[in-house]
């Protein structure tokens, strides 16, 4: 038949009006691995544009050649995002996509920073976060929903460097003398890596075998390990020098605190009565004496009022290590080898002597940018940061983080401190912690 009746045309348009809205669903609804490429106006290709869909989460990062792969669905409203360029949103229409963004014309008066002003690290209003620790690399992060964690690589200009989502038991980030950074949960730890694209887990080990490996060490040079141990319930610690290329181990320094005797005492107390208490293996059981020994809660209670853990910081400074005995009032320096250098008296801390600093919270802040160090005090809940000066000992400024009572996790990095803050905001019941970041002037 050359020329179809009219009723056929009609009954074809028919189908299509009743199947049209079937097959654009079933388009709109289709997954697609869309390769995107981003430029500016110019041409230059873009890297770390961090590419988030509606829900305001991240899907992909370009990489060095302006790159990267994103999973959508046709018709999704993704948003490109750089701290130096304009924000674009884009509806994804084809499984390649160019996409091109405006430089910021007006970049001094948003990148302005006032001083002694706290800014939040990272604006992500749906995440909090659980732990954190800043270094040369950006920052790295545990956040949650309160049902999903990820572990994120950020820039120092909240920039999402990369991503990795992870099982919620990890909540703790720890870094080594090394530098390398370990994912630590209950019962097993990962060296976390990134290659700026996405994050890696890598070396995975049994958190006993972690902590054994790690705990000893206090740091370390071009040379020597500097390696510590604790005796009498921490009322000593003595330092260790081990040649990193000989492993030959020697005595660095010893450092003591007024109630050692009294822990020397407790301990060999403690040895007594447990062979007075043990009926099968020991000669000395008395059972009168065993009846009367305090229990076990009480002396627990007793160990911690009286037999408070010292408090030795460990820092390497230039390659020399400095090592603060607050119960003789010094800092002990010696070179990249372990050999004595000399020591520097210090007084910011005795203030349950002389009233002077009698806020000090017993915690020593290291900046490994700049190679300072900074004691922390607080009263109230408001912190203040005093930094010292390591030639002479004495504090050579003061800063007060007054923005926000009782902040966590204080670190410091280049010149700038960084903190965890519990906001009014609760996802899911859940207080939420922010991350806060100030610049010392």
């Amino acid at each position: 038949m050359k020329n179809p009746p009219f009723l056929y045309f009609i009954l074809v348009i028919l189908v299509q009006y009743i199947l049209s809205p079937i097959t654009v669903f079933a388009q709109n609804d289709k997954v697609l691995n869309v390769n995107v490429i981003v430029s500016d106006t110019t041409g230059k290709v873009l890297k770390d544009v961090a590419i988030y869909n509606s829900s305001q989460h991240l899907i992909g990062i370009t990489n060095n050649f302006g790159t990267t792969t994103i999973t959508a669905h046709l018709g999704d409203a993704v948003m490109f995002s750089h701290i130096s360029y304009e924000q674009k949103t884009v509806k994804i229409s084809d499984k390649n996509m160019l996409v091109i963004l405006n430089a910021k014309i007006n970049m001094l008066p948003e990148a302005e920073i006032v001083e002694n002003v706290p800014h939040l690290a990272y604006k992500n209003k749906e995440v909090w976060i659980v732990d954190y620790i800043v270094g040369r690399e950006g920052i790295t992060a545990i956040t949650t929903t309160g049902k999903t964690s990820h572990l994120l690589h950020l820039g120092f200009e909240q920039d999402t460097l990369a991503i990795r989502q992870i099982d919620t038991k990890y909540d703790d980030l720890f870094r080594d003398v090394f530098g390398n950074i370990h994912l630590v949960g209950p019962d097993s730890t990962y060296q976390v890596y990134s290659d700026r694209e996405t994050m890696h887990l890598l070396y995975g080990v049994m958190r006993g075998k972690f902590d054994n490996t790690f705990a000893p060490i206090a740091a370390l040079t071009d040379s020597i390990l500097v390696t510590k141990q604790a005796f009498y319930y921490g009322q000593e610690w003595a330092f260790f020098k081990v040649n990193r290329n000989t492993r030959k181990t020697e005595l660095l320094c010893d450092i003591y605190g007024e109630s050692k005797e009294m822990a020397k005492n407790w301990e060999r107390d403690n040895i007594r009565m447990s062979r007075l208490q043990s009926i099968d293996t020991s000669l000395f059981y008395n059972p009168v004496e065993a009846s009367e020994y305090r229990s076990e809660v009480v002396d627990n209670i007793y160990k911690k009022l009286m037999l408070k853990e010292l408090y030795v910081p460990v820092f390497n400074v230039n390659n020399s290590i400095y090592i603060f005995d607050f119960q003789k009032d010094a800092i002990y320096k010696y070179n990249n080898l372990g050999d004595y250098l000399d020591r520097t008296e210090i007084a910011f801390h005795r203030g349950f002597r002389n009233s002077i600093n009698k806020h000090w919270d017993n915690h020593i802040i290291y900046d490994e940018a700049t190679n300072e160090c900074y004691a922390q005090f607080a009263k109230d809940g408001i912190v203040t940061l005093k930094k010292i000066n390591l030639k002479t000992g004495n504090i050579d400024a003061s800063y007060t983080l007054d923005s926000h009572v009782f902040p966590e996790n204080i670190q410091i990095y280049n010149g700038t401190v960084y903190y965890k803050f519990i906001d009014v905001r609760q996802v899911n019941g859940r207080d939420c912690r922010s991350l806060y970041k100030m610049q010392l002037k």
